[in-house]
């Protein structure tokens, strides 16, 4: 708040606070303060360290949870509202010679309490202490010499200050500036406030810029529509700028991931390179011994030289036939990396499309209603599916990725893991985190679950492999549901839901 509109503030406070009882004055947060007086209440947020006054209903104000503040001034009179004119305060004064001085210093604006002219305390109580002098400048600007620049009047707001910058105020003589000021000082006292949109921000001034919400001549009435527009739309721009940077991190994190399958999928494909170097060695058996490192071997095109490595302890055709291996299984893991990239772009473009969403909604309404479905969503969708028997909750991985998190976010060390031999199937979970003894019948009916949610689910009998927990792991770099088990044992069951 700039000067003039505080000292119109505080003159339209005087017609109505004078006489008036000081009932009582309360916070429910560090950053707001409600003061009540006979008929009328006054409620200064201190938002984001400005300063906004509205005059709310008393009726309609908290009643729980009040800390009491001002306590020494309740049941005393305002005897008077002093104003100092192109200063960014005024004073309540009460007739137990107590002062409530209000200042609007940008982001260190407060409300401070003197008695006499000795501080007793402040709000925001965290704000730094004033100590109580009085304002020397005055409406015949004595205090305005010649040399006085347009930026060192802080409290004029920009508008004001360009306007006088255009009109060579830096440069005019005592006289001319003395009439510019007391103008623009004129004109804010009397002309009527609007409330402007700019920018997608909103501001309370003496003139008509960008989009004007609404024009007033009071200016509490005034005041207290900014306060709840201004506040309101901020609270909405940090709200999307909170919900965008956790969306714009969970982006750049599938990105990254992404570039990293992208880079394995580059590595796979020189598998082909392992088929090329073992045609070579067939065609050139000829050229090679056993017990050699490594052989240079032309190109079947005869252009250029093929650097092949070599196991000296093996034949050639031994070498030749663990390069096809590698090769076939360098294939394998190619079409399972493909598959991997393919779902991960998916998980991008639907990441990029959710940002756009956000980036267009314009309601906070719109914000909470994604935030709660988002909310909804992770907490409905599990990896897993749930059996009980027994009195033990046996967790079912629903595919590959599911299997993954299973493992690793909902177990312990001291749970039970199956999973069907040989083929692909469910990770299987019987929780245990109270370390009880699992009987057999609870682990066959496990394995039976596991058989079923696997490719040996239509077998008569079906071989599950069955271990603790912690004797699981994840190996860098394997597809997803592909884990290291160190210790196992098998039991044969009949496939069952």
């Amino acid at each position: 708040m700039h000067a003039f509109l505080i000292e119109r503030l505080a003159i339209e406070l005087r017609t109505k606070l004078v006489g008036k009882e000081f009932l009582d004055a309360f916070t429910t947060s560090k950053h707001e303060i409600n003061i009540i007086f006979d008929e009328i209440a006054l409620k200064i947020n201190f938002f984001q360290g400005l300063a906004f006054f509205q005059t709310p209903n008393i009726a309609k104000l908290q009643k729980k949870n009040r800390l009491p503040i001002f306590k020494s001034i309740v049941g005393f009179k305002v005897s008077a509202i002093d104003t100092f004119p192109f200063d960014r305060s005024f004073s309540l004064c009460f007739d137990n010679k107590e002062i409530l001085r209000f200042y609007g210093y940008g982001k260190f604006s407060q409300l401070t309490h003197y008695k006499s002219d000795k501080w007793l305390e402040n709000f925001p109580l965290k704000s730094k202490q004033i100590p109580l002098v009085e304002n020397f400048k005055d409406v015949e600007l004595t205090w305005l010499t010649e040399e006085v620049k347009v930026e060192e009047l802080k409290f004029l707001d920009s508008s004001q200050q360009m306007s006088l910058i255009a009109s060579g105020f830096n440069e005019d003589f005592i006289q001319n500036k003395k009439k510019s000021l007391l103008a623009i000082y004129r004109k804010s006292l009397n002309n009527s406030l609007f409330v402007n949109k700019m920018n997608h921000k909103y501001e309370l001034s003496f003139e008509k810029r960008g989009e004007t919400i609404s024009t007033f001549d009071s200016t509490l009435h005034a005041c207290d529509q900014f306060a709840r527009l201004y506040i309101s739309n901020q609270v909405f721009v940090q709200t999307k700028s909170s919900h965008l940077n956790a969306l714009k991190k969970e982006h750049q994190r599938i990105l990254k991931r992404f570039k990293s399958a992208q880079i394995q999928i580059k590595e796979l494909s020189n598998g082909q390179k392992y088929k090329y170097k073992a045609d070579l060695i067939m065609a050139n058996l000829w050229q090679i011994d056993k017990g050699m490192k490594e052989v240079n071997l032309p190109s079947f095109d005869g252009e250029n030289q093929v650097l092949i490595k070599l196991k000296k302890d093996l034949s050639p055709q031994d070498n030749a036939t663990r390069l096809y291996k590698k090769g076939k299984n360098e294939k394998i893991r190619l079409r399972f990396a493909n598959e991997a990239l393919k779902i991960i772009n998916q998980e991008l473009v639907k990441k990029t499309e959710e940002i756009g969403n956000i980036e267009q909604m314009n309601e906070m309404k719109d914000l909470r209603k994604e935030a709660n479905l988002k909310q909804e969503k992770h907490q409905i969708k599990l990896p897993y599916r749930v059996v009980y028997h027994q009195g033990f909750e046996i967790r079912i991985g629903k595919g590959a990725r599911e299997n993954d998190e299973l493992l690793r976010n909902f177990t312990t060390k001291f749970d039970k893991w199956l999973h069907a031999k040989d083929v692909s199937g469910s990770h299987v979970v019987i929780r245990n985190p109270s370390q009880n003894q699992i009987s057999m019948d609870v682990i066959e009916r496990a394995a039976q679950l596991a058989a079923y949610y696997s490719k040996a689910k239509n077998e008569g009998m079906a071989a599950v492999i069955y271990t603790d927990r912690k004797y699981v792991r994840k190996p860098k770099g394997a597809h997803p549901g592909m884990v290291k088990v160190d210790r196992e044992y098998t039991i044969l069951v009949e496939p069952q839901q």
